[in-house]
């Protein structure tokens, strides 16, 4: 022990008499051949040393950063994070509270609602207070994305129709359903009663498709017609009428959309027409489906249509004439959804098939084997920025990822075909 004291007194003597280059050199040579318990001694008696002349937050980047560099960084935080920032220091959470981080949320594809229902919320609470405040509108929007994927809801029953109903269309206060009782029941989502409060009678067949636009309410029936109904809020229920009647069709009208001033509709005669939506008039006829059509959408330039002949056509909303035919589908194409580069199609052979619109291939499947999929007729479906809601003859709706084709939830109400 005596030499070991003796040993050390010398080496501390040598080292008081380096220069500063010398002191780190033998610091590095002696940190080398240093274990781990010499390491974390070093360490702790460190700790209190290494920063006793500095500043208050030091070490903290953001604190250091001018607040507009810190919150460039934040932005790229998913919401899980960035909630965890704001425990972290008072600093911190004023930063995590800034509006442009919150905003920035509410447009991740994820959270982004379509355009009336965005319009809407933002209307709703800026006239609530004065400003919208971003981090609520994400707040009411994650809750939302979170019922969609736990399948949280509240189901009401509708009772009245004395036949199966065949089609649905709804707004923010109605629900207006179609039937092979022939008739339109138009309900109120405002009251508690679980009876239609109107009843629309004209057609002579089926009522097979319907589309609801503000108050006015377009059908279509297996009597081969298609009737424009007004429901405006200043004309009595008891006195809705149908205001044009649309004759044409030689068969079934199956499917139809509403535009500005046009219907385009499909039939079991294999046929599209284009129609004016004031006087009837039919503007033009498409052929080329070698079967029943089954499903339409258009936008300003195109119209989509699949059919019972396995096939989906895209067609010049202008000319009519058929720009592409999409092949794939195993049986008949049942819907459809699209938006500017891609389709989405549902089928009888159970698959929901994701394509291309540039390239016209398809890029995605969706069935049973690859997703768990429906295992009954694929009979209707929507998508939005980021996922796929589709229902089927097996009794489920399903929720998708539009991007990865996960499937997000299956919710399990009906007790029959959807």
């Amino acid at each position: 022990a005596v030499v070991s004291t003796q040993s050390t007194g010398t080496m501390l003597g040598w080292y008081e008499e380096f220069d500063d280059a010398q002191k780190n050199d033998f610091l590095k040579q002696l940190l080398g051949v240093s274990n781990s318990p010499q390491t974390h001694l070093l360490s702790t008696l460190m700790a209190p040393i290494l920063h006793a002349n500095c500043p208050h937050n030091c070490t903290d980047i953001l604190y250091w950063l001018p607040p507009s560099i810190s919150l460039e960084i934040l932005v790229y935080l998913d919401v899980y994070s960035l909630v965890e920032c704001q425990r972290v220091n008072k600093y911190w959470y004023r930063l995590s509270c800034d509006t442009k981080l919150w905003r920035n949320l509410c447009f991740r594809p994820f959270y982004r609602l379509g355009a009336k229902v965005a319009s809407k919320q933002l209307e709703i609470f800026k006239s609530r207070y004065g400003y919208v405040p971003w981090r609520q509108v994400f707040v009411e929007r994650y809750k939302l994305q979170q019922n969609w994927l736990t399948g949280n809801c509240y189901v009401r029953t509708f009772e009245g129709h004395t036949q199966g109903i065949t089609c649905v269309q709804f707004d923010d206060y109605r629900i207006v359903s179609g039937s092979s009782d022939k008739t339109i029941k138009v309900w109120s989502t405002r009251s508690n009663t679980p009876w239609g409060g109107l009843t629309l009678r004209g057609h002579s067949g089926t009522v097979r498709c319907l589309h609801l636009n503000n108050n006015q309410l377009v059908s279509g029936s297996s009597d081969c017609t298609i009737k424009v109904w007004d429901l405006a809020e200043g004309v009595g229920w008891s006195r809705s009428r149908c205001t044009v009647t649309m004759v044409g069709h030689s068969h079934t009208v199956r499917c139809l959309q509403v535009g500005i001033g046009v219907v385009v509709s499909g039939s079991y005669d294999h046929t599209l027409k284009k129609w004016r939506l004031d006087t009837g008039e039919c503007l033009a006829t498409l052929r080329g489906h070698l079967a029943a059509v089954l499903s339409v959408q258009f936008d300003s330039s195109k119209i989509v249509s699949g059919s019972c002949d396995n096939t989906i056509k895209v067609w010049s909303f202008d000319t009519g004439e058929c720009l592409a035919t999409l092949s794939g589908h195993n049986n008949a194409v049942t819907c459809i959804h699209f938006d500017h580069s891609r389709i989405v199609s549902g089928s009888l052979d159970t698959q929901i098939k994701v394509w291309d619109i540039k390239s016209e291939r398809c890029i995605q499947t969706l069935d049973w084997a690859s997703a768990e999929g429906h295992t009954g007729v694929v009979r209707c479906l929507q998508a939005d920025t980021w996922r796929i809601v589709s229902a089927a003859d097996d009794k489920t709706l399903k929720v998708w990822s539009l991007e990865s084709g996960k499937r997000l939830v299956t919710l399990r109400e009906h007790t029959d075909g959807v």
